[in-house]
This record gives C-alpha cells, sequence and structure tokens, in this order.
C-alpha cells in the first residue's frame, strides 16, 4: 500500500472515530461502590434545562447506597437506548434499574397483546391506538423486537412487533420509571421537572415508615362484590401486619361512603401523612372513575336516576324529538321524563363532573401519598403529553411515585401481589418489576423505599437483583417464618431459578400456610409448571377462605378444562354464587368445558343441594344454556368456512376464542389452521387463537400442530405465527 494511500485510510479511520464519539451519548459513571447500579437516562435539552436537580437527583440516591450512571444524549431511536441498557446488565455490579427523564423515545409494541393483562384490539385500527406503549422494550432485554416504522405524526413514537422468535412471556431483569413532566398550557414543563426533582432530594433525606395507607373502590369495580372487597383488607393485614398496630393508619374508602365521593378522595390524598394509596377503580388518561349516580331505593331518587339517563341519550342528539318518541315507546316512561333545557343541561354538567376525578382537578392540588397505585385502565398513559399518573407527581404534593397502566387493565388480577416488601425497605422499582404486564409502569422516581421494619439487616434490594440465581438465599427466605411476602417473592426466585423442589414446596404452602397471599402465591407458580400435581391442588383450594384465591382457581379450572376439575367446577357454581366474581367465572366454565360432563355434574349435584338449589326451572335453565352454546359452536365453524360470508365477521369468529376459550373446539380449530385450502388470513387467526390456549389439557395436540406446521413449507404469516403460538406454550 502507497503512503499516500494509508494516509488516505488513516484519515478515514480518525473521521469515523470522531463521528462515533460525537454520537455516544455523554456517560457520567457511578461515584460510589454498591452491590448493584442504576441508571438515569436523560435527553440533551432537559439536562440543560434541569441541570443542578439532575445532579443532585443522582447524588441521592447515590447517598441510599446505589451507584448511579447518568447517560445523557440526544436518543435519537429507541435502539441507542436498549443497547446502553443491554451493555450495564452484562457488566459488574449489575445493574438494578433505570429511569427515564424527558423525551426519551417511545417502543409502541404490536403482535404481543397476550403480555398484556386485558387488551384486545384489532391491528387494523390506528396504530396509535392498536399498539401497547412499553417500557418492556427497555427492562426486559431477552425480549425481541423487530422495528417496523416510526410514526409520522408523534416522533418519540417506534413501532416494533414481538418477534415470532422471541421468548413470548416477561421475565425482566431490571425496573424502570418515567420521569416526564407534562406538556400543558400554561405550565413550564421544565420548571415541573425541577420542582419535582428538588422534592424527590428532599424525600430520600427523609427516613419514613409505612405506616399510613389507604385503599380506594371505585363504582364497578369487580362488580362491587363484597367478598372481594373484605378479602383484599384481611390479605393486606397479612402482607402489611404492623400497619394494624397502634401507631399506624389503614382506611378504606368506598364509592358508597359518600356520595359524590370526589371532594373526600381528593381530602384523603391531600392529606400529610399518606405513605400509600391503593385506587381500584376504573378510568382513562385524564379521568378517574369513582362514582355512578346514586344509589338509593326510594323512589324519588330512582325517578332521577332514570331522567338523568334519559337526558344522556337524548342531549346533544342530532334529532332529539325523533330519539325521544323511541325511548318513550321502548321504556314506557312519561313524556315529562325526557325534557331538556339549558338549566338542566348545566346541571347534569356540573354533576357529571363532580362525580369524578378530572385532570385539572389536580394540576394546584397537592397530592400527598408518596406512592399511589392506578388499579384502573389508561392512568398511566404516559405516552401522552399529560396523563392522571403523571398529574399526580408533578403537583404540589409530597406524591413521589405512581403505577399505571399505558392502555386497559384486567380486574381479576392480583394487584397487591408483593405489596408487603415495601415494609422490607425494596425499593419501589424492584417491586414493580415483579408485577408487571406489557402496559404496567412506574412514573416517578423508582429508586425511592420505606424503612426496613419487617425485616431488619436484610437487604432484599440488592438480593433481588444480585442475588437472585442464589437458591440457598431463597430457601432461608421462603420460611415459613418470614413475612408472608417475603416467602412469596422467595418462592417466585426459587420457580424462576428451576429449583428441583418448587412443586413439593408449593404443594406445602398450599396446604398449610395460614397466609392467603402466600397460598396465592403456590398456586400461582403452579398454574404455569406444567405439574401434573396442579390439577389436584386447584380441588383443594377451590373452597380456600381468601376470595382472591377463589376467584383464581376458578379462573384456572376453566383455563384447564379437564373432565377431572368438573365437579370442583361444578360445586364452585354452587356452593359460592354469593361470590359474585368468583361465580360470574364459576358460571363462565360451564360453557367451556366438556358439555356432557358438566350437564352431567350439574343434574347430580344440583339434586344432593339444599332444598335452595333443587330448582328445576333453573337446572333446566343452565343445562339449555350449555347445549345452546356447544350448538351455536356447531355453526360457527360453518359460518367460517363459508367464502360467502363477509371476512371480518369470519375473522371476529375466530379471534372470539381468545378470551372464551372452549376447550372442546380447540380440534375445530386445528383443522382450520392447517387447512392450505383456507385464506391465509383465516389460518393464522386460528393459530394465534390457539396461542391462548397455554393451560388447556389440549395443550399437547396444539403442541404437536405447531411442530407439523413448521416442518412442513409455510407461507411466511402461517410460519411466524406458528412460531409465536409454540413459544407461547412453552411459558405454561
Amino acid at each position: 500500500m502507497t503512503m499516500k494511500l494509508k494516509r488516505i485510510v488513516l484519515l478515514i479511520a480518525v473521521c469515523l472515530q470522531a463521528l462515533s464519539l460525537a454520537a455516544a451519548p455523554r456517560i457520567v459513571r457511578p461515584g460510589v461502590k454498591s452491590p448493584t447500579t442504576f441508571a438515569i437516562f436523560i435527553d440533551s435539552r432537559s439536562y440543560e434545562a434541569a441541570a443542578a436537580e439532575v445532579d443532585a437527583y443522582r447524588a441521592a440516591v447515590e447517598r441510599d447506597g446505589l451507584g448511579t450512571y447518568l447517560l445523557i444524549d440526544e436518543w435519537q431511536s429507541p435502539e441507542s437506548v436498549r443497547s446502553e441498557i443491554i451493555r450495564m446488565t452484562e457488566a459488574q455490579p449489575p445493574l438494578e434499574g433505570v429511569v427515564f427523564i424527558g423525551d426519551i423515545p417511545v417502543a409502541m409494541i404490536r403482535d404481543g397483546q397476550h403480555l398484556t393483562s386485558a387488551f384486545k384490539s384489532s391491528q387494523d385500527r390506528d396504530w396509535k391506538d392498536s399498539s401497547v406503549p412499553s417500557d418492556r422494550y427497555y427492562d426486559d432485554p431477552g425480549l425481541q423486537f423487530e422495528f417496523l416504522r416510526r410514526d409520522a405524526d408523534e416522533p418519540l413514537y417506534f413501532y416494533y412487533s414481538l418477534s415470532p422468535e422471541s421468548r413470548q412471556h416477561i421475565a425482566s431483569p431490571i425496573y424502570s420509571a418515567r420521569i416526564k413532566p407534562p406538556k400543558r398550557e400554561g405550565a413550564d414543563s421544565d420548571e415541573l421537572l425541577r420542582a419535582y426533582l428538588r422534592k424527590v432530594v428532599k424525600a430520600h433525606a427523609e427516613q419514613n415508615e409505612l405506616d399510613n395507607l389507604f385503599v380506594f373502590r371505585g363504582h364497578g369495580y369487580n362488580s362491587e362484590a363484597p367478598e372481594a372487597w373484605a378479602g383484599e383488607q384481611i390479605a393486606l393485614r397479612e402482607q402489611l401486619p404492623a400497619l394494624f398496630r397502634t401507631g399506624s393508619t389503614v382506611r378504606f374508602y368506598d364509592f358508597e361512603s359518600r356520595w359524590p365521593m370526589k371532594p373526600y378522595l381528593l381530602e384523603k390524598m391531600a392529606r400529610k401523612g399518606v405513605d400509600v394509596a391503593l385506587c381500584h377503580h376504573h378510568g382513562s388518561p385524564d379521568m378517574q372513575y369513582l362514582n355512578g349516580y346514586l344509589n338509593g331505593s326510594s323512589m324519588n331518587v330512582s325517578i332521577e336516576n332514570i331522567k338523568l339517563f334519559l337526558r344522556s341519550k337524548l342531549d346533544g342528539r342530532k334529532d332529539p324529538e325523533k330519539r325521544k318518541a323511541e325511548m318513550i315507546a321502548y321504556y314506557g316512561v312519561p313524556e315529562a321524563w325526557c325534557e331538556l333545557s339549558d338549566s338542566l343541561h348545566t346541571a347534569d354538567s356540573l354533576l357529571n363532573r363532580a362525580m369524578d376525578v378530572h385532570i385539572e382537578d389536580l394540576y394546584d392540588r397537592p397530592m400527598n401519598p408518596r406512592m399511589v397505585m392506578f388499579d384502573a385502565c389508561y392512568n398511566g398513559s404516559f405516552h401522552l403529553d399529560d396523563c392522571i399518573a403523571a398529574s399526580y407527581i408533578f403537583g404540589p404534593g409530597d406524591c413521589i411515585v405512581t403505577q399505571g397502566n399505558s392502555v386497559n387493565a384486567l380486574q381479576d388480577k392480583w394487584p397487591d401481589r408483593y405489596i408487603g416488601l415495601l415494609d422490607c425497605g425494596v425499593r419501589i422499582g424492584q417491586w414493580g418489576r415483579h408485577v408487571h404486564y406489557l402496559e404496567t409502569h412506574l412514573i416517578g422516581d423508582p429508586t425511592y423505599r420505606f424503612v426496613n421494619r419487617a425485616l431488619p439487616g436484610t437487604d432484599l434490594n440488592a438480593a433481588l437483583t444480585a442475588k437472585a440465581s442464589d437458591n440457598k438465599f431463597w430457601l432461608r427466605m421462603a420460611a415459613e417464618t418470614m413475612p408472608a411476602d417475603v416467602q412469596a417473592i422467595a418462592m417466585r426466585k426459587l420457580a424462576d431459578n428451576g429449583y428441583g423442589k418448587t412443586a413439593d414446596l408449593c404443594e406445602k404452602r398450599v396446604a398449610e400456610s395460614p397466609y392467603g397471599p402466600v397460598r396465592l402465591e403456590a398456586l400461582r407458580l403452579m398454574s404455569t409448571s406444567r405439574s401434573p400435581r396442579f390439577n389436584a391442588m386447584l380441588v383443594q383450594a377451590a373452597g380456600d377462605s381468601y376470595e382472591l384465591v377463589r376467584r383464581l382457581v376458578s379462573q384456572w379450572i376453566g383455563d384447564c378444562g379437564d373432565d377431572e376439575l368438573v365437579p370442583a367446577a361444578v360445586e364452585m357454581l354452587l356452593d359460592d354464587e354469593l361470590s359474585l366474581r368468583v361465580a360470574y367465572h364459576a358460571d363462565e366454565n360451564m360453557m367451556f368445558m366438556n358439555p356432557d360432563a358438566v350437564s352431567a355434574e350439574l343434574r347430580r349435584q344440583s339434586a344432593a343441594k339444599h332444598e335452595l338449589y333443587q330448582n328445576e326451572e333453573s337446572l333446566q335453565k343452565r343445562l339449555k344454556r350449555i347445549a345452546d352454546k356447544q350448538a351455536e359452536q356447531v355453526e360457527t365453524f360453518k359460518y367460517i368456512r363459508d367464502p360467502q360470508n363477509k371476512m371480518k365477521r369470519r375473522l371476529s369468529e375466530i379471534t372470539y376464542f381468545r378470551l372464551y376459550r372452549h376447550h372442546y373446539c380447540v380440534p375445530e380449530l386445528i383443522a382450520l389452521a392447517e387447512d392450505a385450502d383456507l385464506e391465509e388470513t383465516l389460518r393464522v387467526a386460528a393459530i394465534e387463537a390457539l396461542g391462548w390456549f397455554g393451560r388447556s389439557y389440549q395443550r399437547p395436540i396444539i403442541s404437536a400442530m405447531c411442530e407439523r406446521l413448521l416442518q412442513r413449507e409455510q407461507p411466511r404469516t402461517i410460519f411466524e405465527q406458528t412460531q409465536r403460538t409454540s413459544k407461547r406454550l412453552e411459558a405454561y
């Protein structure tokens, strides 16, 4: 090589290195040594606007014994952030969590609805609405994604498909959170950020015990079932026993405690000294739905509620007179009850506003609980300019961190799982990563923690990361003398590590533990173990004293569908019908399981029950419903196969099985999936629907179908969906 050419090559190399250095983020390494580390990711503009406050926040976290990286960049894509996270997770000491401050790219996930608790949407809709904004892209590097495109209108939105080759369940090794100041008219986002970080630094300097908690339940939540509400209160006493002793404060507020409840809830939120608020209700990005119309048995209350309902259906209609006539005829109400006027419109608007918390109510109002959990749909829509969960922490109060959901969320889940760890000094981020779905996010500082009262001398924070695979440590933590949620998380770690005697441990705890949350954790772990003992454990737990155990057992019985579970399913239907959510799932199970076995067992048990249940008319209604549903499924598959029918409806009939898993229909779904003459779109839908039968006794024949399809040449869409379904089945 000539000297001139060498100089050109050297010059190019220097230029490339310079470009590489220019593109690299500015990284400030931890200033203290610690068993685990933490990382702050912030965009350059936000850091410039709040450098002093960000540096003070980093110093506060390090004073708490957690070495902290600071990474500053323009962050042009999610990949640039993820690559840095992966690099740090592979380093020593290990990374335990991250926080994203300011404008950090948002991964909008597609083809991963099975990782959510409830989100089911046609992906033919607008991508903004049919994708899940999720930071699992960042905190679970084991998930694999394929980049699709960047949004044309929202430059921070990047769309990804969950790869068919990826693991199909969440197992985040680190936690994550967002600190993204709202963008609203009349507010300085930079000052909101600075004020929030100053508040966090002050909070870190305190030694705060978790000694003040309240729980709120909104209307329509969990069918307003009294047993579900009572069961949570009992379980919280087992998870956080110190809270129920003299010197601590626990309150449980129901939507019917006062009407409307809004001013009372906001007053409770504004009280100084509240540590944790657990909020169970319905929601949207900018509202907490608290109340419905006033409940009451008096005639006047009922009439006024009917009038309100009628006006709500008429007000704003293009042709109110026509609609009024239809409603009078349909409901048989007097015309006077359908009266509209400007004064009534104003009164109704004021009443509706008084029943729910609107985001504007939070702008200048102090929300003081250090942590608030929003067990609600959409309250945690962090990708938007503003949301309820963000407004709580960026207001003038003491709120430091919230948990919310970016899309809709399931009610019948376990929202308080591991909540007792907060009294063990566990950082809220560490708690959060062990309970999150694809849509679940922490908003605020994830490193905040309360004083360790329940397990002094043991650092669970470091252990959850640095000793995650240390079975000897977790076996000690699983001892029956340990606090309930310490036992629960220890069992979880042992199961995650593939500990060989996990089934023995779980079986023993289901049979013997005095703690409902421990029994539920054991069942939850067994539900994905493929253990042949699981069915017997379900039968044993069907009469558990903890309502949530019975509710989830009823779900799992329906998910499994085995004939040997039919007696337990029918017994739950007949014996637990006053537990509304348990009864709901038990009733659904009658449709999902073997119709012949269910019908025979219903006849047998009904005859042997108390005379209240020896109701021939009620029995015949149930039997008819089962027979009708079975006949309906026969017609359904005929409809799907008929090319003369509309494709949209045919697809809908298949996607129905994602939610309503009739086990006896699995062979028909497999036949659709393997029918080479059927439209490709329908075959893909059938394969996808079969992925929702992970706990089914039919799983082996679904897995065999996947093997057959993967061994033969298939269209790309068929092959990829089969990969996804096959890997989903591996998670059970």
